[in-house]
Formats: C-alpha cells, structure tokens, sequence
C-alpha cells in the first residue's frame, strides 16, 4: 500500500509551493534551472532552445522547508526533446526600386527572424506571367538586404519579388511585387 505524499514535516495536505525546470544538452551533463520562481501554472515555455538540438528536462516540486526555505522533490522522469524548424520565415517586405541608366537598385527590409540564411529575387517583363516561372536573378543565397540589377535595359519595365531562406531551408512566401522602368 502507497503512502500519500506529506511535508518535510510530515503534515499533509502537500504544499506545493510551484515547479522548477532543469535543462541539459547531455544525459550526462548537469541540468540548469531554466526559471527564476517556481511556476506555478501547468504550462512553461523554453525561450532560450535552439532547433535541431537535443534537449534533456526535468521538473523539480518546490514546497516550504522547515526554516521557510523552499526545498525541492526528486526529479521526475527526464523527457529528451528535439525541436525541429518547419517554420517559414516572414516574406520580405517594405521593397524600394531605384532606376538609373542600365541598372535597377532593390533595397528591402531585413527580415526579423534570427535564423535568415539569406534572399533570393526574381524578375521577369511579364507581369502577368506564372511566378513559378519568373527568372531568379541571385542564383546564390544573397546575404544581403540590398541589390543591383545590372542586366537590364533602357526603357524597359522590370517586375520584382524576393523569398527569404532560413538556416534549415525552410522558403518564405512571396513578397509584395513591385517594378520600375530603366530610363
């Protein structure tokens, strides 16, 4: 026959004062408390993982110890964890054209996500012609937010859009399209 939980002095009902959180990248390497109070509620979110690493967490009841000061349970079961990124990061944005003579300048606004690999643009003359088919003009991931379109030619209006890449592949949906013509 089991035994209720009690207190560490024995009393009962069991006074639970919250949770803590303990984090390792190995089985083998020590776990740190990821919170700074114990939480209380059922859920807690990891803001500090990263995607495609191991993780190994714990939980730790914390009640009052006999001098007002919290003590902690065992360690529950070890729950190995690994996120994988499957999310696309936001299309580019905010896209300004420049014309001069024989070039067109594309400058847009960086994404936000921290995991950018960089940007591919595609143009075409036709705006009414299938994106799918559009030509990419940065064959290369461009690691920058700003380009010069050098293959264009005077009195000509060229269409634009960029996707963004992240460091696991995953492709942005298509920006804005914008254009201008070479003088």
């Amino acid at each position: 026959m089991a035994t209720a939980p009690a207190n560490i002095d024995g009393t009962t009902p069991v006074n639970v004062l919250g949770y803590n959180i303990y984090r390792s990248i190995s089985e083998k390497e020590p776990a740190k408390l990821l919170n700074k109070v114990p939480v209380s509620g059922k859920e807690f979110s990891d803001e500090t993982f990263e995607f495609n690493k191991d993780y190994f967490y714990f939980v730790r009841a914390v009640s009052p110890g006999t001098q007002a000061e919290p003590v902690e349970s065992g360690e529950s079961n070890v729950l190995k964890f690994k996120a994988l990124d499957h999310f696309a990061p936001a299309a580019p944005a905010a896209i300004t054209l420049a014309a001069s003579p024989n070039t067109i300048s594309i400058f847009f606004a960086a994404n936000l996500e921290r995991d950018i690999a960089g940007y591919k643009i595609y143009r075409t003359t036709v705006e009414t012609e299938d994106k799918a088919k559009w030509q990419l003009i940065t064959p290369e991931l461009l690691k920058t937010n700003t380009f010069q379109d050098t293959k264009v030619e005077s009195g000509q209006k060229y269409f634009y859009y960029i996707t963004a890449t992240d460091t696991t592949g995953n492709v942005s949906e298509r920006s804005e399209v914008v254009s201008e013509t070479v003088p």
